[in-house]
């Protein structure tokens, strides 16, 4: 049994991510009339007295599903192509004669020793050029044959022994994938490379014009001159980033995809992997594609001040991937983590609280990382449902009081989540636009989604985060925060919902490269130029903090007289400006410019770019280009656009 090589995968095409394939809620297949309740459960590190005393916990807590197995690959077979499922088999024996339903892993996250012993080059290796060892976790190489070959055959191993057990309910395919090898530049990565260039382009002289290679005499003759983007000498060409970026999660996806397949062909279990948030390096609306349950670890740190944004941001990022539909917690911490430079714990009450809001942002299932806390390892510190102290301890009775409240919400699984605005979310738009080269530096993660969704969060309003394919009927309003990448079907959908009566907000950088990561000629906005009637020009980034107070002058205005000239069509940084924002500026104590209408929004508020999108008018950022944006607050008050897209 061999997973199929990854050059004989199709590579993503630019079609844009669509909808996930219609699925029922987890409970209804998991078959729960409560949200899942439990944990990791990795009974291989435990003596049988342990065992044993798991279920009677397990009950006292109300458990109800465990995941079981993630890291048990050498427990399973301990030399390559000898299986060793007993003991696996009586667990899940015992857990289902106790009520506790398993979603059983495939193991396949971190490889055995063997392994890399008898095949290293099957481990990954860095940018550098280092073989990454073993010792660890998931050190495996992606485009590994040995790996996909070995994978494949314990997949099919598991499958054909508990498939069709009682007690096995949900398939749980890898662990985290990417999270600590999100890209591999071995020579089998670059063969593979290869190909999927060679299935993406046709020939060279395609690959050529997409990636502009007549620049800095990066020109190649031959397929096989081209390599992973490994270290340089100064900057890369961002189309290459791009695809590399794309190409490194194909990698990864068809791993998980190839598993599914295995499963699905004999067993009639629902299959998941568990997300990590908005990962930067995997396209999860791919992802979901070829899901039957969408699942997430999420770890807030609970001694951030913006911790509680982070459970509503994953919550409502979960569901858009699900569709619209529940989806499961797979991980989070009864208290502290391991892994932080210093790990607070959960304060009393915070467990059950963010568990709580899991389920209002649409979580049918609530599960740890771990059950049991661990005695040795890596994750010695990292908490658990049952933790060193034992019952005598306060996890303990949070862990306890926390399956109680979730009995009682039965009624409630199911229950859809009713937004009024959306969020649009593009994971290619944000690899282009973090690894552009200019005008401003900026992360991995979706900051300006981030703190578009903050600031309706804070004001109460219920919000979808959605792919750029996904039609946008029945929302009020639609924010479109730094699509970078031009995408003319998000101005099809966006066309009906104004059509239709909601409010569009267009926060740039948005279309400003086309989907190689080569700049949109004519003026940037791409496909939504003709549905917001105006074009930008030109980037103006700032240099340092410039507030309301600055003596310089209102930094809208300063930045267009330093950059615009009188006889411009536009202003640089103004991307619809109008007479009210005249008077916004004046009541700052600055003349606006001359300013050419944009003629949309009633009411507009100055921004520039900042980790937050706060409600009141106000100039003033430490990083960004200046932008104008339309007032919501949720309340009443703010921007009247009555149907009309503002954008900024």
């Amino acid at each position: 049994m061999t997973i199929p090589s990854p050059s004989a995968s199709t590579p993503r095409t630019e079609q844009a991510p669509g909808t996930a394939t219609p699925r029922l809620a987890p409970h209804e297949l998991l078959g729960l009339a409560s949200p899942a309740y439990g944990g990791d459960y990795n009974p291989e590190q435990w003596d049988e007295a342990t065992l044993a005393e798991d279920l009677e916990l397990m009950t006292e807590a109300g458990v109800n599903l465990v995941s079981l197995g993630i890291f048990s690959w050498a427990s399973l077979e301990p030399r390559e192509g000898r299986y060793e499922l007993d003991w696996l088999v009586e667990i899940v024996d015992r857990l289902h004669e106790a009520g506790i339903a398993v979603d059983l892993a495939t193991a396949t996250a971190s490889p055995p020793a063997w392994m890399a012993t008898d095949h290293p080059e099957s481990l990954p290796m860095s940018a550098d050029g280092v073989r990454l060892g073993v010792g660890s976790r998931q050190q495996y190489c992606p485009s590994s044959t040995v790996y996909r070959e070995r994978s494949a055959a314990l997949a099919a191993a598991l499958a054909e022994r508990l498939g069709d057990h009682a007690g096995v309910v949900m398939w749980h395919i890898g662990n985290e994938y990417g999270c600590h090898t999100a890209e591999c530049f071995c020579p089998a990565c670059a063969r593979a490379f290869r190909a999927w260039l060679a299935e993406r382009y046709g020939d060279v002289e395609r690959l050529n014009a997409a990636w502009g290679t007549d620049f800095w005499s990066q020109r190649y003759t031959d397929l096989e001159q081209v390599a992973p983007p490994a270290a340089m000498p100064t900057f890369p060409n961002p189309a290459q980033m791009l695809d590399w970026r794309r190409f490194s999660d194909h990698q990864l996806r068809s791993l998980m995809e190839a598993e599914a397949r295995i499963l699905r062909e004999r067993s009639k279990r629902p299959v998941t992997t568990n997300f990590m948030g908005d990962f930067p390096a995997t396209d999860y609306w791919r992802w979901a594609e070829s899901l039957d349950v969408i699942s997430d670890d999420s770890y807030p740190d609970p001694a951030d001040p913006a911790a509680a944004h982070e459970v509503a941001w994953a919550g409502d990022l979960m569901r858009g991937l699900a569709g619209g539909r529940p989806w499961i917690l797979m991980e989070q911490a009864p208290s502290a983590v391991q892994w932080r430079r210093r790990n607070s714990p959960k304060r009393p009450g915070q467990h059950l609280l963010w568990s709580l809001a899991r389920v209002a942002h649409g979580a049918d299932g609530v599960l740890q990382f771990q059950w049991r806390q661990s005695r040795q390892g890596a994750e010695t510190f990292h908490s658990g449902m049952v933790p060193h102290a034992g019952r005598d301890s306060r996890t303990w009775e949070e862990t306890v009081a926390t399956g109680q409240a979730l009995r009682r919400l039965g009624p409630v699984l199911g229950e859809p989540v009713r937004a009024e605005a959306a969020v649009v979310l593009d994971w290619e738009s944000q690899w282009a636009l973090s690894t552009a080269i200019g005008p401003v530096e900026v992360g991995e993660r979706f900051e300006a989604a981030r703190a578009w969704h903050r600031s309706l969060w804070e004001a109460g309003i219920a919000t979808d985060i959605v792919p750029v394919g996904r039609r946008l009927d029945g929302y009020r309003l639609i924010i479109v925060p730094a699509v970078f990448i031009d995408r003319p079907e998000l101005a099809g959908h966006l066309e009906r919902a104004v059509t239709a009566g909601a409010q569009v907000v267009v926060a740039g950088p948005t279309g400003v490269v086309d989907t190689g990561a080569g700049a949109v000629l004519g003026g940037y906005l791409g496909a939504l130029r003709p549905l917001l009637g105006v074009r930008v020009t030109d980037h103006a980034a700032l240099t340092g903090p410039v507030g309301q107070s600055d003596p310089r002058g209102a930094l809208v205005s300063r930045l267009s007289r330093a950059v615009g000239t009188p006889g411009s069509e536009t202003w640089v940084g103004l991307e619809a400006v109008s007479e009210p924002l005249r008077r916004v500026l004046e009541r700052m104590g600055t003349p606006a410019p001359d300013l050419r209408a944009g003629g949309w929004a009633e009411e507009l508020r100055v921004d520039a770019g900042s980790n937050e999108a706060p409600q009141d008018a106000q100039a003033g950022q430490d990083r960004g280009t200046v932008e104008v944006v339309a007032v919501f607050d949720g309340r009443g008050g703010g921007a009247d656009l009555a149907g009309r897209p503002a954008v900024t």
